[in-house]
């Protein structure tokens, strides 16, 4: 049975950095999201921001307010309201730093007997009156970025040479794409298409949303990043007896802020990758929207891919900033200058990608 959950968005809803509670609005087998809060955007239902359909999520301005529909809704005494709802931090923030109007809200919700999650780097266990709060009013403070020890962790050991499942590496030109969404979404077109396939998480919100295996991978020591992917990986294989498992891609292969990938390629051996792009999209992302290090060209991407000795099956586009017009005159060009089949997740869904899933299995098998 889900946990019920309300997201705390802090006024960033429409922003990159609530990518977070776009992933749980979208989809979560842990929590059954009841509400948003959010100031900024307060009257409206969460659904219909994020992928324009009703889902019944309404945001509120206030954590009282969500009370106060809330127990008027269910016949509850307002006092007792709140207790055992968890209360997820569901934006990402400069140097993952609690901001103080979110740090009042926790406290608030605190107060309400909620249990609190928190996915950022600074730690709620950290903050003396956080802590206190929380042990007044019987609740939970969740920090689910908080790394394991050193002696907890796996170190590369070669086990991946073990594993029978072929494995797709679900990586994109810089952060916030989508890599996580068109995860879930190729992962649920194959399994309707009778393809047993698991998703990897390794950030924040794939754990939030349900996910049974995978790490933290920004939160775990460098040392140990391609042992917790491996370990993660072989979990997945010995237990679930996949056909196919999606690695969820973080940053990207040559952001200069953070440079990811090369241990999905190196040490989980993923020999397909599909890649996400954003066509209008020619600076990495600054947490401050500088135009700082301009991006390369997606040939070159694909030309690294290779060198590493992965195929680039296919190409997904985010659709940030495009028309529906010229959405469809990008996707055109780019199936006929990089000879790939190009989808658009939002757009059109992965079913079209199912057969180029099939055709890279069968491949991987014949190996």
């Amino acid at each position: 049975m889900k946990e019920e959950a309300i997201i705390l968005t802090s006024g960033l809803f429409d922003s990159h950095n609530a990518k977070t509670a776009f992933g749980l609005i979208r989809n979560s087998e842990q929590y059954q999201i009841l509400a948003v809060i959010d100031q900024n955007f307060a009257g409206q239902d969460a659904g219909k921001l994020v992928d324009g359909q009703m889902l019944d999520i309404p945001i509120h301005a206030t954590i009282n307010e969500f009370l106060i529909a809330r127990s008027s809704r269910n016949k509850l005494v307002l006092e007792e309201s709140g207790r055992g709802i968890y209360a997820i931090i569901g934006i990402a923030t400069q140097g993952g730093v609690i901001p103080e109007g979110l740090r009042i809200e926790l406290l608030e919700a605190l107060s309400r007997g909620m249990h609190v999650v928190n996915g950022l780097h600074h730690y709620l266990s950290d903050d003396p009156e956080l802590v206190q709060r929380a042990e007044k009013n019987q609740a939970k403070l969740l920090d689910i970025r908080k790394p394991k020890s050193a002696k907890d962790q796996a170190f590369w050991t070669g086990d991946i040479l073990n594993v029978r499942a072929p494995r797709i590496a679900m990586f994109g030109m810089d952060c916030a794409l989508g890599k996580r969404t068109s995860s879930l979404w190729l992962r649920d077109a194959c399994r309707k298409q009778g393809i047993r396939t698991e998703m990897i998480y390794t950030g924040q919100t794939g754990k939030l949303q349900g996910g049974r295996y995978g790490f933290i991978l920004d939160s775990t020591l460098n040392d140990f990043v391609s042992g917790e992917l491996e370990d993660a990986i072989f979990r997945c294989d010995q237990e679930e007896n996949p056909d196919l498992m999606l690695l969820e891609g973080q940053s990207s292969l040559r952001n200069p802020s953070g440079p990811c990938g090369s241990e999905y390629l190196c040490s989980a051996l993923a020999k397909g990758v599909i890649l996400q792009y954003a066509p209008k999209q020619k600076y990495y992302l600054t947490d401050d929207d500088r135009k700082l290090w301009p991006m390369p060209p997606i040939e070159e991407e694909l030309e690294l891919i290779r060198l590493y000795g992965s195929q680039t099956l296919a190409i997904t586009l985010n659709s940030y900033d495009l028309t529906k017009k010229e959405l469809e005159s990008e996707q055109q060009k780019l199936e006929e200058r990089l000879g790939l089949p190009v989808v658009c997740p939002m757009e059109e869904g992965m079913e079209r990608l199912v057969p180029v899933v099939q055709e890279f299995i069968a491949s991987e098998a014949e190996n």
